[in-house]
Formats: structure tokens, C-alpha cells, sequence
């Protein structure tokens, strides 16, 4: 085993010491034989041959140092042994250190060389057993990186196998030529069959006999143009009943585009199918219902925009529904009501409100007829507008009827109107003959005036004044009574309902005082005026307290009372109550029906026309009977006009 110099970064002391102590060693031994043989006659022949060998030795294995060391004691030696006489006294002393010198040299060269070369040995082994040892770490780590890979897609496949058996579908997997491969359990388990008898074809025998040819036709025209697809068809569960599915199957394709596998899965759409056949059903019977009744339907969107028409709506008018549909419905409507109609219809698109409004609509025979038009706007589940729903109902016999009953009611009205005269005969002739007589004693007075000596004018003029103011009061007296009976047709103008009350008060004065009533009224302070026809309020507010008058006939132990008030009951109406001391109303939900009356010789016509009468000014009449006795008569009449009556 060589000592290097280089063989560890730190040398230790005994190292040193040990390849010094060879040089001095080695020398001695080379040294020895020739103090042993020095009494011989003559000395040795080997001298320079052992010292040769000491110093190559202690060159080749302790390195240069010591080998000059010894070449030192070896030279040194020499000399020593020269000057004793221990060598023969021809040594070539010069030659021989010179030899050793050289021979130093070499070997000193040689030593370097082979200490160079071991050193670079042990370096590339170093280095190599370096190498292996990294190269056979990383592949410890590379393996045991490739068995977590392993273990990873192992559990991956576990993992994807369990969702693939445990997904809600049945799912499975064809080669490219369509026979199947693969069937998730689901499948496998819903079907009845194992893995191999579903393999290649053999799932088809859960397919329904009439579904068979249709999918298995399909299915190859999918594997013929490689494109994905999808089919309805019904399966066989393993009790034996057939559901139905929707069949999906999509190409897996390689980097050529090439189809390599199928993969496709079936989901159960059965109860799907059978809502969806419910709801076919209920959407046949509801257009059925929809085109059978007795009215005409129509749809519209959000902004206005009709969607629909029912049969009936294109029978009616007689046009296409494209025509109806792009908008020219308003051309049907008559002229005196289309800009009611579309006003109305703007401001319901507005405001989201319902829609409600009568008007004349044209049929396919050109003649118009009355529709009472009824539209609400539907909203989806997340309160959002969707569409309007409308109904148009044919009400022109109604209208004929109710025009009809309006001109009977008038006529009827007129007949109750002439028949009062006879009962307000008396009542007549006082309130003219009280004029009359003014006049006529104003115009005695007058003559006398005039004939006085001298004539007093002043007084004259006062008595021909109130000549003429009494006769412009009979004047006025006839006109009333006159227009009271004048059958003429409904004009409204703006009035003060205080001012009608009040003529008509003055008509029943004669009245009230001979059968002792007590008038008192309570009427408004600057009452606004309404929209309304003269003539048939003062009839409605006559009827009123007549009504009233007549219900006190019977008392006789209390005061007969009867109270007119008037006030402003909103921002919209005015309000008018007549209440009196009489016997009250048994039934004041009927009191207002035709024929139903409570005197002995009454019509029961009188109450049905005011309550007519104030319908017509499109305002509400109602009745109440007071704590005790009396009853309490109200109607309220609105300040504006009603375009769409």
C-alpha cells in the first residue's frame, strides 16, 4: 500500500514522521551490511547496490522529501565510511554521487508520475464513486416517484372506476366500429346482465322491440359519420318495465383526428316524457278551451305588441292573423271610440294597471258591434312582466238592451213626471197665483200713484219694478214646471247642485207646508260645479224628497223633519244626502230594484230612475236607515267627465 503525500486534504503528523522515519530506516539497512563485514580483508562490493535500492525505495513509497533525505545520509554515509576506511580505497566516490544524483532525478520523476497518476486515480474514483452514488440516489427517487405515479393513477383509476359505477346514469364505452366495451355498473345493474353478455351487441336485447331498429340504424349512421349524437329509445329495467332514456355519445379522437373510442351515456327522461305528454295534453285542452269560448282572446307583449289571436277574434274580424298581427287591429275600432280606446290602452302599457274598457269594434260583415274589452298583465315567477292576457266580449245586446231600458226608464219617468202634476197641482197654483197676485196688487198700486194730484212717480216706478220682478218670478215658476215635463234629450254643462236643490225646494214649498214638513238644509260653501243634465237632476233630487216627504205621512206623534246636505266629499266628488223622520227602510240593499216599492198605490219605478238617473253621470246612489226611524238617501256625482262612458 502506497503512502501519497496527496491522499487526504490533511496530512496527519504520524504520517511524516513515519515516511521520514523509512528514509532514515532504509539508509541504515543499506548502510548495516558493511559495518558487519568491515573486519573482511575486503570491503563490500554491494555497498552502492544497497544504498541504490534504500534510495529507490524510499522514493517510490515516502515520496520526494524523504527521498532526498536518504539520498542526503546515503552521500553522507558514503563520505563517512570513505574517511574510516570502510569502503576500499578506490570507491569512485564522484562517479557514485553522481550516479546517485541522477539516479534520484529518475526516480524522483518517476515517484512524481506515479503519485500524480494514483492521485488522479483516486480522484476519478472519487468522482465516479460520487457520480454512481448521485446517479443511484436520483434513480432511488426516480423509482420511488414512478411507484407514487403508480400508486397515484392507481388510485385515480380507483377513484374515476368508483364514479363512473356510482354516477346517477348509465354510462359506457364502444370500440370504433360501435360494439361496445365497457358498462358502468349502473348500467349493468339497472339491465340484469353481466359484463359479458353486454359485450359487442348483446345490450341490445334490453332495448324495446320498437325502439331496436330505429336506435341501432341510428347508432351506425353515428359511427359512420364519426360525429356525436343523441336518440330517445326505451330500455328494459331487470324487473322487466321499460323507461324511457335519452341516449348520448360523443368520438374520442387521437392526434389525426382518427376515432379510437366511443363514449356515450343513457339518462332516464321517463318521467320527463310523461310530463311532457301532460303538458302536450293540458296545452291541447287549454287551446281547445281557449278557441271554443264564447269570447275573443288575445295576447300582447310587455310593450304593446299583440302575440296571439284565437279563432274567434280572426273569425270575427274576417283578416289573417298576420295582418291582425302586425298592428292594424286599431283600424276595426270605431272612429268616435279609437282615441279613447288607444288613450286608454297607452296609459295601462304605462302603468302595468289592468285594462278595462267598452267600445265599438267592426266585424267581418262591416257592421260594428259593442265588445267589452278585459286585459291583465301576467307575470313569470320572478315578478317580471311577460305578456298581456285579454279578453274582448261581445255586449252589443246588452248595450241594445240597456239603451232600450234607458228610453222605457225616460218614458216611465216622463209618466211619473206627468202623474206628479196631478199632486203638485195645488202646490203649482200657489207658487204662480203668489206672484200673480204680487202683480196685480203692484199694479192697482201703480194706477193709484199715477192718478194722485200730483202723480207720485217715485212710488209709481217702485210698484212697476216689483210689477216686473213678480212676473219674471211666474215667468220662472212655468219654466221650471216646464222643463221639469220637457221630455229632451241628456245635455251636460257645468252646475251647482246647490242651485238645482234649491229650485227644486221652491217647487215643493206648497208641498212641504201643507203637509207640515220642516225643511232644513245644509249645503256647502263654494260647492264646485259638476258636469251634469239640469232637467234629470232636478228630477233625481225631486223623486228624493218626495220619497222622503211620502215615508213621513204616517207620523203623527213627532215633527216631521226632512234635512238636504251637500258638501265636497274628495278631491273627485261631491256628495248629496236627503234624510228624513219616516218610518225607515226595511230593505235598503233593494229599495233601488225595479218594482219593489213600499206604498200601497206605488210603481217601484221611482228609486230604479234616480238610481239610473246618477249611473248616467257615472256616479253611485245608496240608502241607510237611521238609528231608530227615518232613512238617509246619498248619491255622490263625480267633478269630471267619463270619456269612455
Amino acid at each position: 500500500m502506497s503512502i501519497s503525500p496527496n491522499s487526504t486534504p490533511a496530512r496527519p503528523a504520524i504520517a511524516v514522521v513515519l515516511r521520514y522515519g523509512l528514509a532514515v530506516v532504509s539508509v541504515a539497512i543499506a548502510v548495516g551490511p558493511t559495518f558487519v563485514l568491515r573486519h573482511h580483508d575486503t570491503p563490500p562490493r554491494f555497498f552502492s547496490h544497497f544504498v541504490l535500492i534504500a534510495i529507490a525505495i524510499t522514493f517510490w513509497y515516502a515520496g520526494t522529501g524523504p527521498g532526498l533525505v536518504s539520498l542526503l545520509l546515503s552521500c553522507a554515509a558514503t563520505v563517512a565510511m570513505l574517511r574510516n576506511n570502510f569502503l576500499y580505497s578506490d570507491f569512485p566516490l564522484r562517479r557514485f554521487l553522481i550516479f546517485y544524483g541522477v539516479f534520484s532525478l529518475l526516480l524522483g520523476w518517476f515517484s512524481a508520475l506515479r503519485r500524480r497518476a494514483e492521485r488522479l486515480l483516486t480522484e476519478s474514483r472519487d468522482s465516479l464513486e460520487i457520480r454512481v452514488a448521485e446517479r443511484t440516489a436520483e434513480l432511488v427517487r426516480v423509482n420511488q416517484a414512478l411507484q407514487n405515479t403508480q400508486d397515484e393513477i392507481k388510485r385515480s383509476e380507483d377513484q374515476l372506476r368508483a364514479i363512473i359505477d356510482t354516477i346517477p346514469t348509465l354510462a359506457w364505452s364502444a370500440r370504433p366500429d360501435g360494439s361496445a366495451e365497457f358498462f358502468n355498473q349502473h348500467y349493468l345493474d339497472y339491465a340484469g346482465l353481466s359484463a359479458k353478455q353486454a359485450q359487442d351487441w348483446g345490450w341490445t336485447v334490453a332495448v324495446h322491440p320498437n325502439d331496436l331498429n330505429t336506435l341501432t340504424d341510428y347508432w351506425r349512421s353515428i359511427t359512420a359519420d364519426n360525429e356525436r349524437g343523441e336518440i330517445e329509445a326505451r330500455l328494459r329495467r331487470f324487473d322487466g318495465e321499460y323507461r324511457w332514456f335519452l341516449f348520448r355519445v360523443s368520438p374520442l379522437r387521437d392526434e389525426s383526428g382518427k376515432v379510437v373510442k366511443w363514449y356515450g351515456t343513457n339518462t332516464d327522461i321517463h318521467d320527463r316524457k310523461r310530463a311532457e305528454e301532460a303538458l302536450r295534453a293540458s296545452e291541447r285542452d287549454l287551446t281547445l278551451t281557449i278557441e271554443t269560448i264564447p269570447g275573443l282572446v288575445w295576447c300582447a307583449s310587455p310593450k304593446g305588441d299583440l302575440t296571439y289571436l284565437n279563432q274567434g277574434v280572426l273569425d270575427f274580424l274576417g283578416k289573417p292573423a298576420s295582418e291582425l298581427l302586425a298592428g292594424g287591429w286599431a283600424d276595426f275600432v270605431h272612429s268616435d271610440d279609437r282615441s279613447a280606446t288607444q288613450t286608454a290602452w297607452t296609459q295601462a302599457l304605462a302603468t302595468g294597471q289592468p285594462y278595462e274598457t267598452q267600445y265599438r269594434l267592426r266585424g267581418s260583415d262591416g257592421v260594428y258591434r259593442w265588445v267589452h274589452s278585459l286585459s291583465r298583465l301576467g307575470h313569470d315567477n320572478e315578478g317580471r312582466a311577460s305578456r298581456w292576457y285579454g279578453l274582448l266580449i261581445d255586449i252589443d245586446e246588452r248595450k241594445n238592451m240597456e239603451e232600450a231600458l234607458r228610453t222605457t226608464e225616460a218614458r216611465l219617468s216622463q209618466a211619473m213626471q206627468v202623474a206628479t202634476v196631478g199632486e203638485l197641482s195645488a202646490s203649482i197654483a200657489h207658487e204662480i197665483n203668489q206672484p200673480l197676485a204680487a202683480v196685480v196688487a203692484s199694479g192697482h198700486a201703480c194706477v193709484r200713484f199715477l192718478s194722485a194730484q200730483p202723480p207720485n212717480l217715485s212710488k209709481a216706478h217702485e210698484a212697476a219694478e216689483s210689477i216686473v220682478r213678480d212676473g219674471k218670478e211666474a215667468g220662472e215658476v212655468v219654466r221650471r214646471i216646464r222643463a221639469l215635463f220637457k221630455r229632451a234629450a241628456v245635455e251636460k254643462a257645468a252646475l251647482n247642485l246647490n242651485d238645482v236643490i234649491g229650485e227644486v225646494l221652491r217647487l215643493l214649498g206648497g208641498e212641504t207646508k201643507k203637509k207640515h214638513v220642516a225643511v232644513e238644509t245644509d249645503l256647502g260653501k263654494d260647492l264646485p260645479l259638476i258636469p251634469g243634465d239640469r232637467v234629470q237632476l232636478q228630477q233625481l233630487v225631486l223623486n228624493l224628497l218626495l220619497n222622503g216627504i211620502e215615508a213621513m205621512d204616517p207620523i203623527s206623534n213627532r215633527p216631521k223633519k226632512l234635512l238636504v246636505r251637500s258638501r265636497q266629499n274628495s278631491a273627485e266628488t261631491v256628495l248629496v244626502e236627503v234624510q228624513d223622520s219616516g218610518v225607515g227602510l226595511e230593505s235598503p240593499d233593494r229599495i233601488f230594484e225595479a218594482f219593489v216599492t213600499t206604498k200601497e198605490n206605488g210603481m217601484g219605478m221611482g228609486l230604479a230612475i234616480c238610481r239610473s238617473i246618477v249611473e248616467a253621470h257615472n256616479g253611485r246612489l245608496w240608502a241607510a236607515s237611521g238609528d231608530g226611524s227615518g232613512a238617509t238617501f246619498s248619491f255622490v256625482l263625480p267633478l269630471r267627465l267619463n270619456t269612455e262612458s
